[in-house]
């Protein structure tokens, strides 16, 4: 559940706004979820199928975390030239674990980006189902709530479609990916009884995987999903785009630079920052 804020008056930006979506296209599903067999646009499409239209009219998206009285939120800001901005807040789930927080931070990216720029960037799966409700006879669709009580949880098919997926997995691997997956795009509608629930399902499973609490360790310190490459490749894209010296310096020095690299493993945050030194290097030979 988001809320969104602004500056008022928004009338420049929404004139901009407005001109941008008319010559935006939806963003390309470059990336398929295998657990949940939907297809989405990652960060680096949406962001590829928005910035140049916003850039054209003034507009710019700014993305951080912050905390509030609930917790860790991400924070987007939709900003225009003139001053004028809108915000939306996003809540993120409770993690110490820096890869899971850095999956739902992804997560939250996307979804926030895309929904703020107006574009669509995963299958419209509640379109199926409203047309299926109107073949049934149905007017419209219950709205559902921004938490799920365990009840609620076990009534909307929560608990068999954790246990399916839990039993589909076929490796300790598999397992972490699937949590991760879950506390990104899952648990945020869950209540913390039912996250600790779920939680002790995903222990369980792993259980019969591991061999001991090492080796257990060593899988969860190797694991490098996709969701990891991709956001790799889009930093180290962001940092080839850079222009200017000071450009690079302040946005590595920047709070979503950091919190994104230290979710990535060891071996990913190396070529990153590799990336970073070289394009340093080369900016700093280019202003001599």
């Amino acid at each position: 559940m988001s809320e969104t804020l602004g500056r008022e008056p928004v009338n420049e930006l929404m004139a901009a706004l407005a001109k941008a979506q008319g010559e935006m296209s939806n963003a390309p599903f470059d990336a398929t979820n295998p657990h949940f067999r939907s297809k989405y646009a990652t960060l680096a499409s949406i962001r590829d199928a928005t910035v140049p239209h916003l850039a054209k009219y003034g507009l710019s998206i700014h993305q951080i975390t912050k905390l509030n009285g609930d917790g860790m939120v991400l924070a987007t800001r939709l900003a225009h030239s003139s001053g004028q901005w809108i915000e939306s807040v996003y809540p993120l789930p409770n993690s110490n674990k820096p890869h899971e927080m850095g999956s739902a931070i992804t997560y939250a990216r996307r979804y926030s980006w895309a929904a703020i720029t107006g574009i669509a960037a995963e299958e419209d799966e509640d379109g199926n189902a409203a047309q299926e409700g109107a073949k049934n006879g149905t007017k419209t669709l219950p709205a559902l709530p921004a938490r799920k009580s365990s009840a609620a949880a076990k009534r909307d098919g929560d608990w068999p479609a954790l246990k399916a997926a839990l039993a589909d997995c076929q490796s300790a691997r598999e397992v972490e990916k699937l949590r991760s997956e879950y506390r990104a795009e899952k648990y945020p509608a869950w209540n913390v009884d039912w996250q600790n629930v779920a939680d002790e399902e995903f222990e369980k499973r792993l259980a019969e995987f591991s061999q001991g609490e090492a080796l257990k360790d060593t899988l969860r310190d190797s694991l490098e999903d996709d969701e990891a490459a991709h956001l790799r490749d889009e930093l180290i894209e962001n940092i080839q785009k850079m222009a200017t010296e000071a450009d690079l310096l302040a946005w590595k020095e920047g709070f979503a630079f950091r919190s994104d690299l230290a979710s990535l493993p060891k071996a990913m945050q190396l070529a990153v920052r590799k990336a970073g030194a070289t394009k340093l290097e080369t900016l700093q030979k280019a202003a001599q």
